[in-house]
């Protein structure tokens, strides 16, 4: 093995971790996130997550039920709710663009959304 093979061997596994490591950076959209609140299929209230720097509850009463969801800089969750299963609590928090919490019974969803495009280089 030659001298310029081993620069060669060395040089790709160099690129390959710097382009593994490199393309989560890459194709996160996590900048200009919004929260968008849904009540019964319709738009209830849009809240940009971009310099939130405190969080706050939002308290949501319905003919179907009460829900809570606390909002801060870093996402979003369903804090209380009265459905009996709990599940939308249990969840916890959303942070990544695209990622939704949904209250069924009491029809609430919640959902992050990015300013950016939604298509990246990687599926998930």
């Amino acid at each position: 093995m030659t001298k310029w093979d081993k620069i060669l061997i060395v040089s790709v596994i160099f690129f390959a971790l710097i382009g593994m490591f490199g393309l989560k950076e890459i194709t996160a959209n996590d900048k200009y996130l919004y929260l968008i609140i849904e009540v019964d299929g319709k738009e209830y209230k849009k809240i940009s997550l971009d310099g939130l720097d405190h969080s706050k509850t939002i308290e949501i009463n319905t003919k179907y039920g009460h829900s809570v969801i606390e909002v801060d800089g870093q996402g979003a969750r369903f804090l209380e709710s009265d459905c009996k299963d709990q599940l939308c609590v249990k969840m916890g928090k959303i942070t990544k663009a695209n990622q939704t919490s949904i209250c069924l019974p009491n029809r609430i969803s919640i959902k992050l959304v990015s300013e950016e495009s939604d298509v990246d280089i990687v599926s998930y």
